[in-house]
């Protein structure tokens, strides 16, 4: 590695861990609105999409698309304010939540949401390449996706490794070219759909995989699907907003980006799984575009997914970093390695539902302490000195806030008993209020109820005398 892009690497450490100061927060909306949506349309949007699509058809996949990822993120989106008035990264941040510990250990949980979703997109990738494989005649080990797939995915989680590993200023380069990929195969694909294929007729289609006689367990599936994909953001809000020019602006255009325009993709997915009925993206480029440009839609899907890749593994080294700054980046990005555990067949590849749905599980859940924490315990009052104080008082007990622990408890128990994601298993209730979105609802209350009256610390009971507390109000 260059010595230039050691100090890139070394320059992004420091970035992150230290409070972005007024001259760092360059962005204006439209600069957050077109960072944040060239990083969230991905692999893993347009595959969410497709997993819904298999089980509703269109009227039904345009509800559960739109409600699914909008309203989950307008619950955690106001979290976003914390990141933008004290210009902290997602890991510091949460510390007046979870504890210094407790932080430290939702980095592990983000680590492994991180690797599950670069696995889906190595093994996306690596489809993809099979079908060019078999198109270009090479051998069935090769064009034959039980051998070729994982064979691809692996070779492309080396080339990722080794372009995030040379740091920010090889990946910029990259992705000059990942990201617009991406954005043409999604409006390649969109644009084919709408006028190739015509509204009137996609909307007249049947799901593929709808359950038999059961349409409301299906829509319902559905819905929590994209819940998973709307909760899923929350580890990533604290990256940009910190740098925002104004909380009101970070706000909006987390919304805008996470909430809204990202679903373009999801809806994509949902559209393409209706008419291929397939949930595999790679199933659709000859079925939708033909031969030629299906060929190039598959190549551009792979660079899209390569992109996605570099966009994860650096994300998640870098936040190691900045949580263990003391270790070395060969260390942070060891922590990537296992992912190729994933891609030794296509099992994950293909619980890509129950593995959107555990996220649903576990970021509702997350979501619902935090935002409890800061807007309705601490009133938006934070103190920078004791975020970075693993001393001070965000220690709690033994580094970790048992309020935090009852409160995943409590969600826990609600998430499964109205479902098991891993079984597929919906309890008579899940019908009516599926499981995400009422397990935010009694983590936060939980939440809130401990820290006032159960483990009430006096850093819950807001000390307004605090110099370093923050006294704004919200400026949504």
């Amino acid at each position: 590695m260059s010595k230039d892009n050691r100090s890139a690497i070394s320059d992004d450490v420091a970035f992150g861990f230290l409070p972005a100061q007024k001259k760092d927060r360059v962005f204006g909306f439209w600069d957050l609105i077109l960072i944040q949506v060239g990083i969230g349309i991905s692999c893993i949007c347009i595959l969410t999409g497709s997993s819904a699509g298999m089980l509703v058809n269109a009227k039904d996949a345009l509800a559960t698309v739109l409600f699914g990822n909008a309203i989950p993120f307008f619950l955690i989106s106001p979290i976003i304010l914390l990141f933008a008035r004290y210009g902290v990264d997602t890991f510091l941040g949460f510390r007046s939540a979870l504890g210094y510990l407790g932080s430290n250990i939702f980095y592990f949980i983000f680590m492994f949401l991180t690797i599950g979703y670069m696995a889906i997109a190595f093994f996306m990738a690596g489809e993809a390449l099979v079908k060019i494989a078999s198109v270009m005649g090479l051998p069935g080990f090769f064009s034959n996706s039980a051998t070729g797939a994982p064979f691809f995915a692996i070779m492309i989680f080396a080339i990722v490794f080794l372009i995030t590993f040379q740091g920010p200023l090889v990946m910029r380069k990259f992705n000059l070219i990942g990201v617009p990929a991406i954005l043409l195969v999604v409006v390649g694909l969109f644009i084919t759909l709408i006028f190739g294929i015509g509204i009137t007729k996609i909307f007249g289609l049947t799901p593929a995989e709808a359950y038999p006689g059961d349409h409301a367990r299906s829509f319902v599936t559905a819905l929590e699907i994209n819940v998973g994909l709307g909760f899923s953001w929350l580890p990533y809000l604290g990256q940009y907003a910190r740098l925002a020019k104004n909380e009101k602006t970070a706000f909006r255009a987390g919304f805008f980006s996470y909430g809204v325009i990202v679903n373009v993709a999801v809806l994509l997915g949902a559209l393409a799984a209706i008419v291929v009925a397939s949930v595999d993206p790679t199933d659709w480029m000859f079925a939708i575009l033909g031969s030629w440009a299906g060929t190039i839609g598959l190549a551009l899907l792979t660079i899209g997914n390569i992109t996605a890749g570099t966009f994860l593994m650096y994300s998640q080294a870098i936040s190691f970093k900045t949580v263990f700054p003391k270790r070395s980046w060969k260390l942070a990005m060891a922590t990537a390695i296992p992912t190729i555990l994933l891609l030794l067949s296509a099992s994950f590849y293909q619980a890509f539902a129950s593995f959107i749905t555990v996220i649903a599980y576990i970021m509702s859940i997350f979501g619902g302490i935090v935002i409890a924490d800061f807007f309705f315990v601490k009133k938006q009052k934070v103190s920078i000195k004791d975020l970075y104080d693993t001393n001070g008082n965000y220690y709690y007990w033994r580094g970790i806030n048992p309020s935090a622990i009852v409160s995943f408890i409590i969600g826990t128990i609600v998430y499964w008993s109205l479902y098991n994601p891993v079984l597929d298993a919906p309890s008579g209730l899940f019908y009516y209020i599926s499981a995400a979105i009422p397990a935010y609802f009694a983590a936060g209350i939980t939440y809130y109820l401990s820290a006032k009256f159960i483990f009430s610390y006096a850093v819950d009971r807001v000390a307004d005398e605090d110099p370093m507390a923050g006294n704004r109000k919200s400026a949504v």
